[in-house]
C-alpha cells in the first residue's frame, strides 16, 4: 500500500510540476503592449519563459525558438529527423523535426537550419505562410504598401502579401514592414497568437479579426501594429465587452478596420462599441472610439496607449495658448466645440517614440425626423464636450500610458478619438503654436469632433429636427480645404494626417462612392427647415455649393499630394453643372441664359428653389476653371450662359446692396453677404482673363456699387478683398477707409461670412 501511495505521490508531483512548468508565472510582462498574448500561449504551453521566471519579451528570438512555437501551436505530428546542425540531444530537435517533416522550415542552400540564429521578419512571414497553408487554403493576397516593400527577398515577398491579407502581420511604426529585422520574442508571441486566432485554435471557432480579451471581459485590446496597442476597459464593475466583428474598408491614402463589442451580455445587449482604427498610408493611425448606450444608467470607460521603452513626456495643451470664446453667432447661435486636448510627445531618453494628439470625449444624442417618403433629416445634439485625461508613468519607469476616460452616458452617444504618429506632428514648433492659437481664435471653422463617421460641425438653428445644440456632417466642413492650405504653406505631418482623414471622411460619407471612383455628388443629410417651409425640400438634397467646395478639395488635393485616381475628380461636379438645364433644374433668364437652382433633390417630385448670387458666380468660375482644365466646350459654353444670367438682371437692391437671390417667380430675395459675393465677383473677373473672355462691365458695376456700399455703412471689408480690389483698379474707393499697406494679403482667405454660406 505505502508503494501505491508513494508512486501516486510521485504521479502527483509530476503532474503539479509539468503543470506549473508549462503555466509558468512571467515576472517581465506586465507591462509589455503583448501582455495577453504571452499569457495565453504561456498558459497553451506554446511558449515558455526562462529559468528565472522571466520571459524576455524584448529578446531576439532564434529560428529554433520560432519554429518550436509553430509545432506546439499546431500540434504538429513527430518528425523523423532534424538537420545536420540540431542533434538529438537539442531542446528543440523534436519540434524543429516536426517543422521539417511539415515543410514549414527548408534549411539553408547547405541544408542546415541555422535553429540558434535570430529570425528576420521576412523569414517570419514565411514561415507563418507555410505554416496557414497546412490547415487551408489561405492563398489570398494583399497589395503591399509598405514604403520599404522593395527590400523584401523574393523568397518571401508573396508570404507577405498573404500574411498582411490575412492579419497576421501589419508593419512596423512609419508604415515599414523592416524585412531585415530581428523579430523580439513578445512579437513572436503576436505573430503566433493571431494565426491560432485565424485557424480557430483559441476557442474552437474561427473569427477572423477578433481583438483579444481579457479574462474579465471588461477590456478589449486591439493591436494597431507590432508594437503598439490601444485598451478599451469598462471601468463600471460587471459591465462586460463581449467581441462581435471587425470589419475593413479602404480608402484613399488610409484603411479602416472597425471592431465591434456588444456592451452587456450577448444575449441583452446594452449597446455597442466600436474601436476604428484608421491607418494612413505614411503609418499614422487615428483611434476612434465610439459607445451607445441604450440603457439609463451612465458608466465608466477608459482609452489608454500604453508606450513600451519610454521613460520620459511632454504634454503641449491647446489651453495654455488661450482660451475659446464661445459667443452668440447670428445663425449657428452657440458653439460648444472648443479644441483638442493638445500634443503628447513619448520618448525614450532625448528619442522621440511617439506624437499624440489627444481629441476629447463628446456625448451626444441623435435626433431625426422621418418623412413620409420614408426618407429623414438626421443630427446629433451636443450635451457635452468632455476634457478627462491622466499621463501614466509605469512603475518601472519603461512605459507612459495615455489614458482617455471616458462617460458612456444612458440613451447617449459617446464619442472620443486621438492620432499616434511614430514621427513629430509638428517639426517647427512656430507652426505648431501658431495653428494652435489659429484653432482657439477661429474654432467654430476648425473640426474638433472628429469620428470615424465624419467630422461633426455645429449647425444652424434653422434645422430640422430643430435643437440649439444641433450638429451635423455638413459637406462644405467635411471638406479639408483649410488644412490642404496649411499643409501645401508648413509641410507640417499633422495637417497631411488631417487632410487624409478629410478624404475618408468624403469617402464614408458617399458610402465608398469616391475610393471606388465613382466620383460622387454628395448629398446633405439635414433638412433647412427655410427650405422646407418655401419649397416642401426635405434631406437628402445637393447643395451646389457644398459640392463646389468639396470638388475643389478633391482636385486640389489631388495635385498637392500626387494622386492620380482622383485629378479628374472635379469633372463629376462640372458635368453636374451642365446637365442641369436638361433635368430642368434651372431658371430662364433670356432664350440664351439662366441660373441653376441652388439646390438639386435626385428622386422624387422635381422642387425648383431659387437661385444665388454667390452660387452662381461659383458654378461660373468651378467651369471656366474646368475648361481651363480639359479644353471641353460643355463647360465654357454653361459658363457663358450663366454669366449671362447674372448680366440680364439688376442684382442692386434700393438700399446700394445686393440681393442675395434670385426666385422663380421673377423676384429678388435675401440678404447679401458682407465680403463673399463681392470676392466671387472680383475673382471672376480674373478668371474670364484668364480664358481670354472680356471684362464684364455688369460685374464692375456690382463691385463698385457693394464697395460703395460696405465703405458708406462702415461694414468691415476683409484684407484679400482690399487687395483684388487695388489690383483691378478700384484702390480709389477705399483708400480714405482702408490706406494702402505693404502687407500682401492672402486671397485664397475666405471672408468670415463663409460660415453663413455653410448654413445653408
Amino acid at each position: 500500500m505505502r508503494k501505491v501511495i508513494g508512486s501516486l505521490a510521485v504521479l502527483l508531483f509530476i503532474c503539479i510540476f509539468t503543470i506549473h512548468a508549462s503555466a509558468q508565472s512571467l515576472t517581465d510582462i506586465d507591462n509589455h503592449w503583448a501582455k495577453k498574448e504571452i499569457e495565453v500561449l504561456n498558459t497553451r504551453g506554446v511558449v515558455s519563459g526562462y529559468e528565472d521566471g522571466k520571459f524576455r519579451p524584448y529578446s531576439q528570438v532564434t529560428r529554433g525558438q520560432f519554429v518550436a512555437y509553430l509545432a506546439r501551436a499546431l500540434d504538429l505530428p513527430k518528425g523523423d529527423s532534424a538537420f545536420p546542425d540540431v542533434p538529438e540531444s537539442s531542446r528543440l530537435y523534436n519540434e524543429i523535426a516536426a517543422g521539417k517533416k511539415a515543410g514549414i522550415i527548408t534549411g539553408n542552400n547547405k541544408g542546415l537550419a541555422l535553429a540558434d540564429a535570430p529570425v528576420t521578419r521576412a523569414d517570419v512571414a514565411a514561415m507563418l505562410d507555410r505554416a496557414m497553408r497546412l490547415k487551408g487554403d489561405y492563398n489570398e493576397r494583399q497589395p503591399l504598401n509598405f514604403v520599404d516593400a522593395s527590400k523584401i527577398g523574393k523568397y518571401a515577398y508573396p508570404a507577405v502579401e498573404r500574411m498582411s491579407y490575412y492579419g497576421l502581420i501589419k508593419g512596423t511604426d512609419h508604415n515599414k514592414f523592416e524585412p531585415q529585422k530581428i523579430a523580439t520574442r513578445g512579437e513572436a508571441a503576436v505573430f503566433i497568437y493571431r494565426m491560432m486566432d485565424k485557424l480557430g485554435l483559441l476557442n474552437g471557432e474561427k473569427n477572423p479579426g477578433q481583438a483579444p480579451q481579457l479574462p474579465d471581459n471588461q477590456e478589449a485590446v486591439i493591436p494597431i501594429n507590432d508594437q503598439q496597442s490601444v485598451k478599451v476597459r469598462m471601468n463600471t464593475k460587471s459591465v462586460a465587452l463581449t467581441y462581435d466583428k471587425s470589419v475593413a474598408v479602404n480608402h484613399i491614402l488610409s484603411k479602416d478596420i472597425h471592431y465591434y463589442y456588444h456592451l452587456g451580455q450577448p444575449s441583452k445587449p446594452l449597446g455597442s462599441l466600436r474601436v476604428t482604427l484608421r491607418t494612413l498610408d505614411n503609418g499614422d493611425t487615428f483611434v476612434f472610439t465610439k459607445f451607445i448606450h441604450n440603457g439609463s444608467d451612465t458608466y465608466s470607460a477608459s482609452i489608454s496607449l500604453p508606450f513600451e521603452q519610454a521613460n520620459e513626456y511632454s504634454l503641449v495643451k491647446y489651453s495654455s495658448f488661450g482660451t475659446v470664446n464661445q459667443s452668440h453667432h447670428s445663425l449657428f447661435g452657440v458653439d460648444k466645440t472648443s479644441h483638442p486636448v493638445g500634443i503628447l510627445s513619448v520618448k525614450n531618453g532625448s528619442t522621440l517614440k511617439n506624437d499624440i494628439m489627444i481629441g476629447k470625449n463628446y456625448i451626444s444624442v441623435q435626433r431625426q425626423t422621418n418623412y413620409p417618403n420614408g426618407q429623414q433629416s438626421v443630427i446629433r445634439e451636443l450635451l457635452e464636450e468632455k476634457e478627462s485625461y491622466e499621463i501614466i508613468n509605469g512603475t518601472a519607469g519603461q512605459t507612459v500610458t495615455a489614458q482617455m476616460n471616458m462617460d458612456v452616458r444612458g440613451k447617449a452617444i459617446s464619442e472620443s478619438w486621438m492620432l499616434i504618429s511614430g514621427k513629430p506632428l509638428f517639426v517647427n514648433t512656430n507652426n505648431r503654436d501658431e495653428w494652435f492659437r489659429r484653432t482657439i481664435a477661429d474654432y467654430i471653422s476648425i473640426n474638433n469632433w472628429l469620428t470615424a463617421d465624419g467630422a461633426y460641425t455645429k449647425l444652424p438653428w434653422s434645422i430640422e429636427p430643430a435643437h440649439k445644440m444641433g450638429y451635423g456632417r455638413n459637406v462644405g466642413r467635411l471638406q479639408g480645404g483649410v488644412y490642404l492650405t496649411a499643409y501645401n504653406e508648413h509641410k507640417e505631418r499633422y495637417f497631411f494626417d488631417l487632410v487624409v482623414n478629410s478624404l475618408a471622411d468624403l469617402d464614408t460619407l458617399s458610402g465608398g462612392a469616391l475610393t471606388a471612383g465613382n466620383k460622387p455628388i454628395f448629398e446633405t443629410e439635414y433638412t433647412s427647415s427655410g427650405l422646407k417651409d418655401k419649397y416642401n425640400l426635405t434631406a437628402p438634397y445637393i447643395d451646389t455649393r457644398h459640392n463646389e467646395n468639396a470638388a475643389l478639395f478633391l482636385k486640389n488635393t489631388a495635385e498637392s499630394l500626387d494622386i492620380p485616381q482622383l485629378k479628374r475628380a472635379n469633372l463629376r461636379y462640372a458635368d453636374f453643372l451642365v446637365e442641369q438645364k436638361k433635368l430642368g433644374n434651372t431658371l430662364p433668364i433670356t432664350a440664351s441664359s439662366y441660373l441653376i437652382a441652388d439646390y438639386y433633390k435626385a428622386d422624387g417630385p422635381k422642387i425648383k428653389t431659387h437661385a444665388s448670387l454667390n452660387h452662381t458666380l461659383g458654378e461660373m468660375r468651378f467651369l471656366l476653371e474646368t475648361y481651363k482644365q480639359t479644353n471641353n466646350t460643355a463647360y465654357l459654353t454653361t459658363a457663358r450662359q450663366l454669366k449671362a444670367g447674372v448680366e440680364n438682371l439688376n442684382w442692386v437692391r434700393p438700399n446700394g446692396d445686393l440681393w442675395y437671390q434670385y426666385n422663380g417667380n421673377h423676384t429678388f430675395g435675401g440678404n447679401d453677404y458682407e465680403n463673399l459675393t463681392l470676392m466671387d465677383l472680383l475673382l471672376s473677373q480674373n478668371v474670364f482673363a484668364e480664358v481670354a473672355i472680356p471684362r464684364s462691365k455688369a460685374f464692375d458695376d456690382m463691385i463698385q456699387t457693394k464697395t460703395n456700399y460696405l465703405v458708406n455703412n462702415k461694414i468691415h471689408i476683409i484684407p484679400a478683398v482690399i487687395q483684388l480690389l487695388r489690383e483691378q483698379g478700384f484702390g480709389e474707393l477705399i483708400n480714405k477707409a482702408y490706406p494702402a499697406s505693404t502687407r500682401k494679403a492672402d486671397i485664397e482667405e475666405r471672408p468670415k461670412d463663409t460660415l453663413d454660406l455653410l448654413a445653408e
